[in-house]
């Protein structure tokens, strides 16, 4: 999501100012909360399958070699 698509869903007004949004409910609050949440576990991801690939990779390579 972008930011005009996030202040359309939660209805909120940036002030570009301050750089700040005005939330008006605890229900935005926690909804940027989420969408944050989102964020970090969908880096964390990446990074895991990082990971997982490099190890894949690297145990191909000793299998190849070997023979």
């Amino acid at each position: 999501m972008n930011e005009l698509q996030l202040d359309g869903v939660l209805g909120t007004i940036s002030e570009p100012i301050k750089n700040v949004y005005k939330l008006s409910s605890r229900k935005q609050i926690e909804e940027i909360q989420r969408i944050c949440r989102i964020f970090k576990i969908n880096e964390e991801q990446k990074i895991k399958h990082k990971m997982i690939s490099l190890k894949n990779l690297s145990t191909m390579k000793v299998v190849f070699s070997n023979n």
